[in-house]
Parts: C-alpha cells; structure tokens; sequence
C-alpha cells in the first residue's frame, strides 16, 4: 500500500462560487487555478485525478487546497475569509465523495477570529464535512504562524487532533532583495527557509510545548534544512550559549530540543533525492517521515514524481518495516484512517 501524504487539488466545479465569494481576488484565483486545470485537468477533475493514481499504484491521496488559494491570504476582514473557506471546505469535501474516499481532503480555517466564527468553521469542517487535516501557508501576509493572535487555532487543532499542513509561499519583504526574485530562486531556495523558519517559530514560540498532541506536517523535509542542520541548532542553543545571546527567548524550553522537532511530521517530497530522505531518516528515524508527491506540480503532468519518488523509498538501505512506514502507516496513524 502507498499512500500519498500530501498533494495538492482544487475542486473544479467550485470554481464559480470561488469567484463570487472571494471579490477580485477570489475571481482572480479561479481565473488561474482553471489554467492549471487547462495544463493539468487531473488538478480539478476526480476521474482523471483516480485514473493517474490508478496507474502508479497509490492507494490514496492526501489533497490539500492550492496555497495561493488559502483563505487567509484573501484582503478583508474575518466574515470575508470565513465565507471563502467555507467555498473551498465544500468543495474539498466532494472530492472526498466522489473519489469514494481514495483522495483524504484537507480543508481551510480563517487562523484568526475563532470567536468570530473561525472555532464553528473549523467544527464544521471537520465533524461534518469529515475533512482530516487543515492547510495554512507559512506566513499571513507577512505575520508569522505563532503570532499570539493565531493561538486558539493551535489550541483547536490539538484538542480536535486535527493535523496541520504548513505550505511555504513567499516572505513578503522579497522585494527588499531583489536578486533572490530571479532564477526562481525563492521557489527553489527560499520557500524551504520560509518552513524551516516557521517550523522553528513553532518550538521557540512555546506553541510546541504547550500543546503535546499537535500534529505539523513540514513540506519539503521540513526545507530539508531541519534534519541537515540539527547538530547546528542543537549546538546553537546550548545552554551555555544562550546564557550569552538567546536571540529574543526569554525563557529556556523545559525539554530537549530535539524532543519538539522530532514531533514534527517531515514529508519526503525532495525532489526525488535519496540521499536527503535518508538524511532525515538518521536523524529522526522512520516514525515521523511520510511519502509526498507533491503532485501534481512537478515535470510534465506531475505523474513523474508518482512514478519515481515510491522508487526512492523502495531504494533506501533501511529495514522493510521502515519502508511500509514511511510510505503508508504513518500517515494511517497521523490521519486516524482506517
């Protein structure tokens, strides 16, 4: 059994309520995710999406909705955000139903406002609807995922034991330097710092610590930079260090650091590089790593990376046991599937 812990897919015939619930930019996300969909059809259509999924032998999906359609990211105020999301959290729904379960829907929740209707949102999404996971993005417009506004959303997120996907998108101050815009280097370079940065705001922000049952899943390896760098941090925040200069923390975590990053779920969609998934495999051992397409971005149609990253998995010179972890049991236990 494979299963596919994170790729990506809108609901195509949801577009037009998209359009008409978000303005202009609502209307301006539709018009570009039906031109992904005239690119790659399998990005809005259940058949063809099933039919790819069929010819590689992946059991099932996990789908997250597109993160430059991310409900947060929509100009307005809480009202606003929460009619959009709830467009996008209908439609994630369907595509549960239609696919007849093979494609696991994550959803969308308005981070703030959860006295103004963010708390039933989410409720809905997830007791109703049947949605298993929620998707943000890797910064709102500039503020940061633990901005103390944001907390009753970790908070419902633990208590519901709701996974949260995290999805870099670009920092706002990307102008600032400019020569990181060109060659696409803030794709390729800076959208794996924006996670890793949002991974470690997590543990440093306390968030980590104070809810023990909250479940994150880092894109990319978490930027890959997480497992590659641990002995960097760890020896960063040595105590003695941070006697001198703790970078802003007023208070030392009371556990290891290492506990809270090896809590985090690391997703193994790195390009296809095996050395980089064995990598975080050393580091923090086959228990927190889940195989991602990314699909369906990715070379040609995105069938690429569903063909040849279960290879790399399969490829590693690690025990079998392992293997059928990372490649479907800990996504069963991390979604609470059947």
């Amino acid at each position: 059994m494979i299963i596919d812990a994170h790729a990506h897919m809108m609901n195509g015939k949801f577009f037009e309520q998209m359009a008409s619930k978000g303005g202009k930019w609502g209307t301006d996300r539709a018009k570009d995710d039906r031109a992904v969909a005239g690119r790659k059809p399998h990005f809005a259509s259940v058949p063809e999406r099933l039919e790819q999924l069929d010819r590689n032998n992946i059991t099932r999906q996990v789908v997250t909705p597109h993160s430059s359609d991310d409900c947060n990211l929509l100009p307005g105020d809480i009202a606003a955000q929460l009619a959009y999301a709830r467009v996008i959290n209908d439609g994630m729904a369907a595509l549960m139903e239609e696919s007849k379960g093979r494609l696991i829907a994550a959803g969308a929740i308005p981070m703030g406002g959860f006295e103004k209707g963010s708390r039933q949102e989410m409720e809905r999404a997830i007791k109703t609807l049947g949605l298993k996971a929620i998707g943000i993005v890797s910064n709102i417009r500039g503020k940061p995922v633990d901005a103390p506004e944001y907390e009753s959303f970790w908070a419902c997120c633990a208590e519901m034991s709701v996974p949260v996907y995290i999805h870099p998108i670009d920092p706002v101050a990307s102008r600032d330097r400019p020569y990181e815009a060109q060659y696409d280097l803030i794709h390729n370079f800076g959208w794996p710092f924006e996670t890793t940065l949002m991974l470690a705001r997590l543990v440093f922000s306390g968030i980590m610590e104070r809810y023990p049952t909250l479940k994150v899943v880092s894109h990319h390896l978490g930027g890959g930079m997480i497992p590659f760098y641990m002995g960097r941090t760890l020896e960063t925040y040595e105590p003695e260090n941070q006697r001198q200069n703790y970078g802003g923390q007023t208070q030392p975590l009371p556990k290891p650091l290492f506990e809270y990053f090896s809590r985090f779920y690391y997703d193994t969609a790195v390009g296809g590089s095996a050395p980089a998934v064995k990598c975080a495999y050393e580091v923090f051992g086959a228990g927190q790593l889940v195989f991602a397409s990314d699909a369906p971005w990715g070379p040609g149609s995105g069938e690429f990376r569903l063909r040849e990253y279960p290879k790399v998995i399969q490829s590693l010179d690690i025990p079998a046991a392992d293997k059928e972890k990372i490649l479907a049991g800990n996504a069963r236990r991390m979604l609470n599937l059947d």
